[in-house]
């Protein structure tokens, strides 16, 4: 064997020990979507902040449904950045409101916080693709116009305020210092 067959062999066998390693990882993410022998799922929190982000997309776009109709002749005089400025930040409200209504609903506090992380990452996936699509640049111009007011803005402010809320409620779950008999009579107060 030469020289240049022993790199592509080489290069063959990184290549796949390196498809292995993706193939393991991504396998693993999508074991935290099955369920146990018991009908339990192996991961309650990215199952139901998964789930949770669903409903958050649905009332943003529910949202821009109904209040860009109903807010145009309001903002028709205004100049077209105050008018997208209102329009956004007023979806924006609507999902912030949700979020503070799951919020206080919910026991455990990081699901909100998960479910708009998942929105996180379904909007910079969205842009990716998009960019990718378009490729020209007036077509990608015009698109992230369209993506900071529409998506960029109530997703970053859904996700500050449930980082908000979350670090205001969360509490570090500490387990009590277990006193032995004995030091009751050493340390006094």
């Amino acid at each position: 064997m030469n020289q240049w067959d022993i790199q592509d062999a080489d290069r063959e066998l990184r290549s796949a020990q390196r498809k292995k390693k993706w193939k393991e990882r991504e396998t693993k993410f999508w074991k935290a979507f099955l369920f146990t022998e018991d009908g339990k799922p192996k991961s309650g929190f990215v199952l139901y902040t998964f789930c949770l982000s669903f409903v958050f997309l649905a009332f943003y776009l529910l949202a821009f449904l109904f209040l860009v109709d109903g807010l145009q002749p309001y903002v028709r005089e205004l100049p077209v950045l105050a008018g997208n400025l209102v329009t956004s930040l007023a979806c924006s409200l609507v999902g912030v409101a949700l979020s503070w209504v799951v919020h206080l609903l919910m026991k455990d506090k990081r699901l909100m916080l998960g479910g708009h992380i998942w929105l996180c990452i379904y909007a910079a996936a969205c842009m990716i693709y998009m960019m990718l699509l378009l490729r020209q640049k007036e077509a990608i111009q015009a698109f992230l116009v369209f993506y900071a007011w529409f998506v960029l803005v109530p997703v970053s402010l859904g996700t500050v305020c449930a980082a908000l809320l979350y670090r205001k409620d969360y509490t570090p779950k500490v387990r009590p210092a277990q006193e032995q008999p004995w030091q009751k009579y050493v340390n006094r107060r």
